[in-house]
């Protein structure tokens, strides 16, 4: 194997690592009851991910014109927010044990 193609597969490994380290960093940026109060109806899921990186979609893949639902977490892991989306913006939602 060619000194190139050894550099190229050890800095490609390099880069899977650094992305994993990042998501793994990310994952663990809880919501906040701050945080889930600037999140406004009419807003965008965009919106949504500039607070909080600890959530889950609730399903897949909708069926067309059906609500999207997200699941947030706090600190505490128990504590959650869920937001309802229709049509990318913001309509509904509610919150348990945010602090």
């Amino acid at each position: 194997m060619k000194k190139s193609a050894i550099a190229g597969v050890c800095i490609l490994g390099l880069l899977v690592i650094a992305g994993a380290y990042q998501g793994s960093t990310a994952s663990t940026d809880p919501l906040t009851l701050a945080e889930y109060q600037k999140i406004k109806a009419g807003s965008s899921e965009k919106i949504l991910f500039t607070y909080a990186s600890t959530c889950q979609q609730e399903s897949e893949k909708p069926a067309e014109d059906y609500p999207l639902t997200w699941t947030c977490y706090g600190a505490d892991g128990s504590s959650s927010a869920v937001f309802f989306y229709s049509e990318g913006v913001l309509f509904s939602k509610a919150q348990t044990g945010l602090t």
